[in-house]
């Protein structure tokens, strides 16, 4: 079980809210199913994808679909083309089934009409070529919709997709309910039914699972959950050696939840030469939101050689707050000449106290003069 390469894996994020055909109804959870499963993706406790190798595509009608899916099929075919290790494709929206019964999946300006079903939409076959393609070591598709039918309160009434199309080649797929039965998307809720839980799951953790949160036991956990809350059931296909791959840490795996706590059995470890676990905890802390625990991360990554996600968890400890490494950004631009931002980062790192900050930041603001 492990967790992606980030620098060598990508994600692309499809999701439309609002549609001008009038037989589409509105999803306006979908929006926040995109901006919420990017926010995951690329959080540290997550994915931690690099924010440029998250794809976000979620245009609200009035859109221009035909154009629109020229730039889709242009992010979906780079994506392709770059990822080495994970490739993760994920779609919210209304499926739609044409009069040949193949799966269209709906843009903001999609035709219900069967004749301009295929015309309007994008096909899923073009989806499955892509993934099908891919050079990922591990490609994930994620489809939170179902496939014919319109109803308020879920994204159809009736279904009856061939379940053979979702079966891509080499491709781990999850699906937000059987062939033969709608996707819930509750009027009123923030996301829709399948990606509410399979957030909720990402950010907090099961006590019934290991350390990660692998494609298996992401569907095992709202197989269980969704069904007894009255949602269906979802499905899982082609998992292979793909299942074991981890899109999360369960962040529920230890007794040890609060972040402070973290940070001091990180320290605990690394004083008794644990360096992994103390990277682990350092990595949930930092995760959690702790500036100093961003910093402390750095340093053992640095130590390590793995000097770009070091200068990245730098760089948000700084962001975050953490005077320490305010000052000592300061001192680095100071030392590469960008006294600019020197004075800038010196002067955050001065007035949250830090003496040696205040001391740096009176003899630049004198060199300056």
């Amino acid at each position: 079980m492990r967790l992606p390469d980030p620098l060598r894996s990508r994600a692309v994020l499809l999701g439309f809210d609002s549609f001008t055909d009038p037989d589409l109804p509105d999803l306006p959870a979908v929006t926040h199913n995109v901006d919420d499963l990017a926010e995951v993706l690329t959080s540290p406790w997550g994915t931690a994808l690099p924010d440029k190798h998250c794809t976000r595509h979620r245009e609200a009608a009035p859109a221009a679909g035909l154009a629109d899916l020229t730039s889709i099929g242009a992010h979906l075919a780079a994506a392709a083309e770059e990822a080495e290790d994970l490739l993760l494709v994920y779609y919210a929206g209304h499926g739609i089934l044409g009069p040949d019964g193949d799966l269209y999946l709906s843009l903001p300006g999609t035709s219900s009409e069967p004749d301009l079903v295929a015309w309007t939409g994008i096909p899923f076959t073009l989806v499955r070529r892509t993934l099908a393609n891919a050079r990922a070591d591990s490609r994930v598709l994620i489809l939170d919709c179902c496939f014919s039918g319109l109803a308020i309160g879920a994204m159809a009434t009736t279904t009856s997709v061939v379940a053979g199309q979702l079966e891509v080649a080499g491709t781990c797929t999850l699906a937000s309910s059987p062939a033969n039965r709608p996707s819930s998307a509750p009027v009123g809720a923030r996301h829709t039914a399948y990606t509410g839980e399979l957030l909720d799951l990402l950010r907090h953790g099961t006590t019934d699972a290991t350390e990660f949160l692998t494609l298996q036991t992401i569907h095992e956990h709202l197989a269980r959950v969704l069904p007894s809350k009255g949602h269906p059931r979802p499905e899982l296909r082609n998992t292979h050696t793909v299942g074991r791959l981890a899109l999360a840490r369960n962040r529920a795996y230890s007794g040890v939840a609060d972040p402070a706590a973290m940070v001091r059995e990180a320290t605990r470890l690394e004083r008794l030469g644990d360096s992994a676990g103390a990277v682990r905890w350092y990595r949930e802390a930092a995760g959690a939101g702790r500036p100093d625990a961003m910093r402390e991360l750095s340093r053992l990554l640095e130590r390590d050689g793995n000097r770009v996600q070091a200068g990245m968890w730098r760089r948000r400890a700084a962001e975050s707050g953490d005077p320490v490494t305010m000052y000592e950004a300061g001192v680095s631009s100071w030392h590469a000449g960008d006294l600019a931002r020197a004075e800038r980062w010196l002067r955050k790192a001065a007035a949250a106290g830090l003496p040696e900050a205040e001391a740096d930041l009176e003899r630049l603001l004198r060199r300056r003069k």
